[in-house]
């Protein structure tokens, strides 16, 4: 790789970090093409990046930006995930490999801007997305409406029957 290319690998790099909220620093040492493929389409369906890159160009990329303290975990065979979005669904989602591919490893991780532990992670990822706690959500409020109505309704029948 030529110094052109390194730049514009930084530049790359510099660009996927300012727009992130979220990134996750894993080794991959062991890990066949195939099972890179699958994390890199589960993390695709989960509007996340995944990528390998030199661990000077990652240092280089990270530097003065949100997600510099994960130099320390720049060493060995390296690659970080990162997303725009929502925390839960990169968690879940690496989570879940780590758990069906032992020799992937977790380093370290930024999460919404916060140094996120190994414990932390797992926490987090175990938690319901958000579209699944807006639904819990609505039945819950919608619950009590239907339980009025009901209510309601049967008072009607029973005057109904009372009345006729």
């Amino acid at each position: 790789m030529d110094k052109i290319q390194k730049q514009k690998e930084i530049n790359e790099l510099k660009g996927t970090f300012a727009s992130a909220k979220s990134a996750v620093v894993l080794e991959f040492k062991g890990l066949s093409v195939e099972k890179d493929n699958i994390l890199r389409r589960v993390l695709r369906e989960n509007n996340a990046q995944y990528r390998v890159s030199k661990n000077t160009l990652l240092r280089l990329a990270v530097k003065e930006t949100d997600f510099e303290s994960l130099t320390v975990h720049f060493k060995g065979a390296t690659a970080v995930a990162t997303s725009k979005e929502e925390v839960v669904g990169l968690a879940k989602a690496i989570h879940t490999f780590l758990k069906e591919n032992p020799t992937v490893t977790f380093k370290g991780a930024i999460l919404d801007g916060k140094p996120t532990s190994v414990t932390d992670f797992q926490v987090i990822a175990e938690l319901p997305t958000r579209e699944v706690v807006i639904g819990k959500l609505l039945y819950l409020m919608q619950y009590p409406i239907s339980g009025l109505v009901r209510a309601l309704d049967q008072i009607r029948q029973k005057k109904e029957e009372a009345g006729a």
